[in-house]
Order: C-alpha cells, then sequence, then structure tokens
C-alpha cells in the first residue's frame, strides 16, 4: 500500500522553502519528520528506470520552483527522500533533474527552460519541489499518461533515468513503459490539499552497485508501437531520437535481409512518424506474412517491432 507524507498545518512552510531555493531546511520546515524508511513505493528494490523521452534539455536552472507562479495548471507539490537499496540510508547531494509537459501537454524545448529544473537531496536525502500537474499528450496512436522524468546522478551510483506517475490516470493501462510491473511502485497516489492544489510523495532508491548500469529503454532513442498491427494497405511508424543522429529505419524480414529503408538521414532531437506501405525497395508489394521494423542510429541498432502484414 502507498503511504504519502501527513499534511502540514498550512502552506507557508512550502512557499519560504521554495522561494529560499535551499533544501537545508527541508526537513523541519516543509513536512514533518519521517518515522519510518520504508519506500513509499513498497519494497525494498531499486526504483525501475523508464524512457528518456526525446525532451531532454542539459543546463535547466538550480531551482526547486519548476513552474512559475503564473504557470497555468493545478499547482502540484512533490516530496520524498534518495535512498540507498537498504531503504534506509540517506543520499545526500543526489543530483536530481526533472522535466516535463505544460497543462496543455506540450514540452517546451526553447532556452526559456519552462518546466524543467535541477536540485539537490539535502543531508538527510530529502527533497522537495513545486510543479503544475502535466497534460497528456498523444503519441503515435494512443494518449501517454501524465507523468514527469527524472534523472538522478550521484558519484558511486549508476545514473538513474525514470519517470513518475500517479494513480487514477486512464491512459496509464495501454502505456507501453507504464504499464510495466515495475512501474507499479512509481505511480503515485495525489493528494487534494485545496485551493488547486495537489501533492504526492516519491522516495527514490538507487541500486548499491557501483559503477555504470545502462538504462534498459537505452538513450538514444526508442521506436514505439507501430500503428495499425496487422496492417493491410500501409501502417504509420512512430520514433523518438533523444540527441542528433544518423537515423535510419528498415523493414526486413524475419531471416533478417533488409527489404527497404524508409529513412537514413540526420535528425535533431525530437518525435517523428514515417509510413511503410508494404512495398520493397523495388516497389513490388510483400506477400501476408511477418516483417521486422528496424530503427537504428549512427550505425548502431537501437530497437526492433515486429509487423503483421495481413
Amino acid at each position: 500500500m502507498k503511504n504519502t507524507f501527513p499534511l502540514p498545518p498550512d502552506h507557508l512552510g512550502r512557499r519560504r522553502f521554495l522561494k529560499s531555493g535551499s533544501l537545508l531546511t527541508l526537513a523541519s520546515l516543509v513536512w514533518p519528520t519521517r518515522t519510518s524508511a520504508v519506500p513509499l513505493g513498497g519494497g525494498c528494490e531499486p526504483t525501475t528506470d523508464d524512457i528518456l523521452g526525446p525532451y531532454y534539455l542539459a543546463g535547466s536552472p538550480m531551482t526547486t520552483l519548476v513552474a512559475a507562479a503564473n504557470e497555468p495548471g493545478t499547482r502540484l507539490f512533490i516530496s520524498g527522500t534518495v535512498l540507498s537499496n537498504d531503504c534506509q540510508t540517506p543520499i545526500p547531494e543526489a543530483r536530481i533533474e526533472v522535466w516535463q509537459a505544460n497543462d496543455a501537454a506540450v514540452y517546451d524545448t526553447s532556452a526559456a527552460f519552462n518546466l524543467r529544473a535541477t536540485f539537490f537531496s539535502d543531508e538527510n536525502g530529502a527533497y522537495a519541489f513545486e510543479s503544475i500537474v502535466p497534460g497528456a499528450y498523444l503519441n503515435g496512436a494512443q494518449y501517454r499518461p501524465k507523468h514527469i522524468h527524472f534523472r538522478v546522478n550521484k558519484p558511486g551510483f549508476p545514473e538513474l533515468i525514470t519517470q513518475l506517475y500517479f494513480d487514477g490516470d486512464p491512459f496509464i493501462a495501454a502505456d507501453p513503459w507504464a504499464s510495466t510491473p515495475d512501474a507499479a511502485a512509481r505511480i503515485i497516489p495525489l493528494n487534494d490539499i485545496g485551493e488547486d492544489q495537489l501533492e504526492g510523495a516519491f522516495d527514490i532508491i538507487l541500486d548499491g552497485q557501483v559503477g555504470i548500469k545502462p538504462n534498459r529503454f537505452g538513450t538514444d532513442g526508442d521506436l514505439l508501437p507501430v500503428h495499425p498491427n496487422p496492417m493491410v494497405d500501409r501502417c504509420s511508424i512512430h520514433f523518438n531520437v533523444f540527441h542528433t543522429a544518423r537515423v535510419a529505419i528498415h523493414i526486413a524480414d524475419m531471416n533478417g535481409r533488409m527489404l527497404i529503408t524508409l529513412q537514413d538521414e540526420q535528425l535533431s532531437q525530437g518525435r517523428y512518424t514515417t509510413q511503410w506501405d508494404g512495398r520493397d525497395a523495388n516497389g513490388n508489394f510483400t506477400a501476408v506474412g511477418t516483417y521486422l521494423c528496424l530503427l537504428q542510429m549512427d550505425g548502431r541498432p537501437v530497437k526492433a517491432q515486429r509487423i503483421i502484414r495481413s
């Protein structure tokens, strides 16, 4: 069962903390001292990774006020503790980067760094920030649930790239990332604290393994589910590019023989779509059967999806 911090008597502590931009007085000023170090998501497993997404920007400002005071949307307070995987040892000075879509489900990738922030956990491993509830946006043929991206770094621990989701979101069940069983501890309840404000708690458990642990979703790009699949006349292929690279989309048979290259060009960070009409490179229609859609970046294979041609 997921727990949440008890509510403070008023929001004055939050406001003073966020305006100061310091985490040094977090435990006494914002939320009461916790009586247990058990992670809010339950269990004692490290927080699982998730897709980086195409909208990460390095160099976000040092602040805990992720959403400016005039940003439209429901105000959201998120807090938690960064812990080692014994679920007891706090990790101070963990660098936390967060980024998200706005209330209209749009990411700002301008130099303004809107809805992006960097901050550190305090000496007790505690962190907190204020933002707004992000919108759910259409990603290919389906909506992505509302989410906030996290990138957490601390020397001696593998980098964690993950996403935070929210209880009751109707798009979680169909989402290929939020619906995975190990994302359950990253789906948190939100409490209504009045005045169009919500709060939630998210403990981050870092893996105790020293060294580099690759994100299982990769940090280069991602190939989303093909739609429609099975296909008859044509299908749409949606893919994300996380950094500038030479990007190729190939169609191959199940023996790995390349049939056609749909795209092969230098692309910048972003989300893209191409289509396949069932033909090979010679313009001939392929037979009914199963094929592979392959995403390559800078000549390296990133991901493959099966396409059923009926």
